[in-house]
Order: C-alpha cells, then structure tokens, then sequence
C-alpha cells in the first residue's frame, strides 16, 4: 500500500465563492498548484476589483513559481546548482538568493539535537519521497542505506560563512522539503501585504499563514486527526489564529507506504537515515512560517522523548505532538487555545528531575 495526499490543516469556514453581498464581507478565493501541493489564496478585501486581485494572485503564482525553481534540489535553479558542485568538490560559494534561509535552516539544524537537518537531499531520493511517479512501495536495501549514510548527509557538521559552505567531502544534496514550503507561504504573504491586503490566509497544501480577521472574527482552522476512529471527526483540534500567526503540520499520513506491517513515511531521521518512529502528527503555531515549518519536522522526528527539550531549546508557545500511541503532549499554550473536536488522551506531565 502507498499513498501521497496533502498536508494536515482543514479549513473551517471558508468560502470558495466571492461573496459581495454586504460591505465588509467579501472574500476572493484561488487556487494554484505550485510547488507540488495545492495552494488557496484567499482575501478579504470589499473594495478592490475582482479583475484587481487576480491580478495580484497571478503576481503571487508567478514569484511561488520561481521560489519553486529556486529551492528545487535538482533541476536549473540555484539550489540544484549548488548540489551539482556539492556533489564533487567539498565545499561551494553558496548563491545570494540561497544564503538567509541556508543560515537559517543551519541555525535550526545546529540546535534541534538532530531532529532537522536538510542535507538528506539523496537520502530523500534513495527513499524514493521525492517524486510521485517513483514511489517506493519496498523499502531500500540495507546496502544501499549504509552507503548513502556514509556520504556526508548532514547539514550540522558543515561549516558555513557569509558566502561559502565547507562540507569536507563531496557528496552532500540538499533538499529543503521540510522549509522551503514555511518560507514561501512567508513571502507570499509578505507580498500580499506589500500590495496593501490587510486580510488574507495563503494556504500551500494544509500548511497556511494568515493577516488580519476573517470577517468580524479570528481565521479558524482545524487540524486533522493522523488517526481517526471509525466513526469519529476527521478532525482533532481547531484553533483560532492571530494576524501574522502561522500553523505547520507533520504527519505519518501524507506520503507512505506499508510494508510487512510498517509504515514507511516520509519524513527521515538525519541520525538513522529512516523515517522516524515516534510520532503520528506534530503541529507548530509560530509567527515565522519557514521556522514553523521547520520545527514541526524537528517534532516530529523527535518524538515525546524530546518534545519538552525542543520546546525550551526555541522558546516554543504553541505546539502539539501526536506520539506513536495517539496520546497528546501539548505545551500550556497550545491546551490554553485548543477546541478539542473529539476526545483526546493527554500524555502524562514529565517528571521534574
């Protein structure tokens, strides 16, 4: 068995038709794929002309179109560049429009304990997550994956500067599958906002980022459950969202297969090479949306074993995690704000050493 589906987010409340009939109450929707997910572009903006947002949504689709080039790891854009001269040489010059969020995925990735790393890029590949029509349905021999782990994998052991990242031996691919998406949304929305929308939520694949209300209220979205019961709500929790306020999800349930009754997901520890074992879901709440991206996958792999400690290491207010039992861990924060949407078992409190 072998499924690809998208992200974890539903939205609550949210029209897919333009809605004129009173002052204030208008929505523009679109949708585009881009970046190989569905992307809902919606806003809230009574006096602007339909034709004028398009207009503006087509400006959005087309900057998506070229981060999508950019941040592919192969391909013509920069960060397929930069991979081809990793590939031979152990160190490179790392192109301008690459260096923010390298320095920041290498923040991220110097801090999470091993949780985040995007130097997988050809483990990534040597499972076969990143491309649909070569999707594995076994996994990959032990041969193979001592092999590629032999490579250099991992992006906390490279040293970066200003301008050049030194690895100390060829081989590293990487691939920003788990921020890249964060980092988009980000500018979308920063896009949006340059253009005067006060009122918006972009929406790439169930991960989103919102600006302003919906209306006279909050944006509200309900993340779904990675395990529902039969019978019971697709959904676990809804949250309302404050203006800047992003939500990132990582799930066992978008891209896997089953083999002699494992699920095999995508998304792989950097310190085995595998996907990762303790988690169904984890949802990160945060007004970076490339750094909430990041830090769901960091939660994820990390598991309840190291979900209190990732939680303090980056100041976390909100975040959840699903473990592998379906019992909850939730920061104060995060309980503080939940509607609960079905019952839920909460993992017991650590223990103060």
């Amino acid at each position: 068995m072998r499924r690809w589906i998208g992200g974890g987010l539903i939205l609550l409340m949210i029209g897919v038709l333009v809605l004129r009939g009173r002052e204030g109450d208008a929505r523009f929707e679109r949708q585009i794929y881009v970046m190989g997910t569905l992307v809902t572009i919606t806003l809230r903006a009574p006096h602007r002309e339909d034709e004028d947002l398009a207009t503006l949504v087509s400006s959005v689709e087309s900057e998506l179109n070229r981060f999508q080039q950019r941040w592919s790891p192969q391909g013509s854009g920069a960060l397929a560049q930069l991979n081809q001269t990793l590939a031979d040489n152990p160190g490179a010059t790392v192109p301008e429009g690459l260096r923010p969020l390298l320095a920041a995925a290498k923040s991220v990735a110097d801090d999470s304990q091993g949780t985040f790393d995007p130097g997988l890029g050809a483990l990534v590949q040597l499972w076969g997550f990143d491309d649909p029509e070569h999707f594995r349905e076994t996994p990959p021999p032990d041969a193979e994956l001592a092999a590629a782990l032999q490579r250099p994998h991992r992006l906390a052991r490279a040293q970066l500067t200003a301008d050049r990242l030194e690895v100390g031996a060829p081989g590293l691919m990487l691939d920003f599958g788990a921020m890249a998406k964060g980092a988009a949304v980000g500018a979308a929305l920063q896009q949006l906002r340059d253009a005067g929308i006060e009122h918006a939520m972009v929406n790439a694949g169930g991960d989103l980022q919102v600006i302003g209300h919906a209306e006279s209220r909050p944006w509200r979205i309900a993340v779904r459950h990675p395990r529902p019961p039969e019978e019971a709500p697709r959904l676990l929790v809804a949250l309302e969202l404050e203006d800047g306020e992003s939500v990132f999800t990582s799930g066992d349930y978008e891209r896997y297969f089953e083999h002699a009754g494992r699920r095999y997901h995508h998304v792989l520890d950097p310190r085995s090479g595998e996907p990762s074992t303790g988690a169904q879901s984890s949802t990160v709440v945060h007004g970076d949306p490339a750094l909430a991206d990041a830090l769901a996958t960091a939660l994820f792999v990390g598991g309840p074993d190291q979900f209190h400690a990732l939680v303090d290491e980056f100041a976390l207010k909100y975040a959840m995690l699903v473990d592998a039992d379906g019992r909850i861990h939730a920061t104060p924060g995060f309980r503080h704000r939940a509607q609960w949407l079905t019952d839920v078992q909460f993992a017991p409190d650590p223990v103060a050493p």
